[in-house]
């Protein structure tokens, strides 16, 4: 199964993050960032399924804690930059 990483630009965004998605009815769980994908930052992600991806982004944009990119992680484990 697809799913999606929001990569977030510290701890304390992700937790925020995963705030507004949980106050949203989104099910998100913070997760460490593989080293090898990371660019740059402390490596924390939300884990989110397929479904909740648009309403997720949408809601992040809204309490002010955009993601700061978007991985997707296709069901062989390949992760992909920015990929819907």
């Amino acid at each position: 199964m697809r799913y999606y990483l929001l990569v977030c630009r510290s701890l304390t965004y992700a937790q925020r993050a995963q705030r507004a998605l949980s106050s949203a009815g989104i099910t998100a769980r913070l997760v460490r960032t593989a080293q090898d994908t990371r660019q740059e930052g402390c490596g924390y992600s939300l884990k989110i399924g397929e479904s909740a991806l648009e309403k997720a982004l949408a809601v992040l944009e809204a309490a002010g804690v955009p993601p700061r990119s978007l991985q997707t992680v296709l069901p062989d484990g390949t992760v992909t930059e920015g990929k819907r």
